[in-house]
């Protein structure tokens, strides 16, 4: 039977994560009445970002009140802003799916509708700022990366850090990149300065306790991993690691356990019901053991393991 990295297995998952993350695009639309329900034409939607000072995109509603727009990067919290001439601006705080389009619709006051004191107000304006030049060059780096780009995605995102520092993002995108072409000294760098500014980008730390396990920096990867599990505990891909940990350990019982809640939070986690279904054999829970064997091969029937949990399934019926 083969034998399983169990922590590099995990951050094979955290990669993809990280990845997608860094250029995980959102699509937001609405529909823009006035106080009677009908359709309100002209609207100029403005929406912003606080992670990226001077982030600023528009889109206007057509005949019918509708409009949409897309984000490159929906990891962000976004402010969006409806005004039209004779109308009460009206503000919004959202995140956008990264799955489905985000609806979102607005009610707009006339003025001589509005109460006493809330008339219209002139539009939120921000200074012209250095940064701005670092969020067009942030937002070109993911549509590269998202057109397959790499090497002019790595570009841009090296010009947004060079004109802003203070840009997890750009950081973050980085610290994937460099993993991707094993650069792992780049990984170590860019992804601590990512980890430095936004203490939530924890996914990183899985990344760079790799990166440091194989570039034979010890110290700096038993660090990372456990910064990575105490941010992480309780997710599919930790209890996972924890499960295979005790397998190999021989603790089938708690194996099992672990692997349950894994497989539990995460159904279509492959390896985690093949494990289980070793540890339930081992438990001599056989009716366990067939189920999540039968659910291995159905989700990789041609999987590294589909062989043995084929001629393991006659012994647990």
């Amino acid at each position: 039977m083969k034998g399983l990295s169990r922590f590099s297995a995990a951050l094979t998952l955290v990669l993809a994560a990280t990845a997608a993350q860094a250029g995980t695009q959102g699509r937001v639309s609405g529909r823009v009445t006035d106080s009677a329900g009908n359709p309100v034409e002209g609207v100029t939607i403005t929406i912003t970002t606080p992670a990226i000072k001077n982030f600023r995109m528009t889109a206007k509603t057509s005949s019918d009140g509708r409009y949409g727009s897309i984000v490159n990067d929906a990891t962000m919290m976004y402010h969006v802003r409806f005004e039209k001439e004779g109308f009460v601006p009206a503000d919004a705080d959202k995140k956008f799916s990264t799955v489905d389009i985000t609806t979102l619709d607005q009610k707009l006051l006339k003025t001589s509708e509005a109460p006493a004191g809330k008339g219209a107000s002139a539009p939120a304006t921000q200074a012209p700022s250095s940064n701005d030049q670092a969020a067009l060059s942030y937002n070109a780096a993911v549509d590269l990366l998202n057109s397959g780009d790499k090497a002019g995605a790595e570009a841009k995102f090296r010009e947004a850090v060079g004109k802003n520092a203070d840009l997890p993002q750009g950081w973050q995108a980085l610290t994937t990149l460099a993993y991707e072409k094993k650069d792992w000294a780049h990984v170590i760098e860019y992804g601590q300065k990512a980890t430095d500014l936004d203490p939530t980008m924890t996914s990183l730390y899985g990344l760079m306790a790799d990166a440091a396990n194989k570039s034979g920096d010890k110290k700096t990867a038993a660090d990372m991993r456990k910064k990575f599990e105490e941010a992480n505990p309780d997710t599919p891909e930790m209890l996972y690691n924890k499960g295979i940990d005790a397998y190999n350990k021989k603790k089938s019982k708690d194996a099992e356990d672990l692997l349950s809640k894994a497989v539990d939070a995460k159904p279509d986690f492959a390896l985690a019901h093949y494990y289980l279904a070793l540890s339930a054999m081992n438990n001599k829970h056989n009716a366990v053991a067939r189920e999540h064997f039968q659910k291995y091969l159905e989700l990789e029937p041609n999987g590294a393991e589909a062989g043995t949990a084929k001629e393991l399934l006659p012994l647990v019926k």
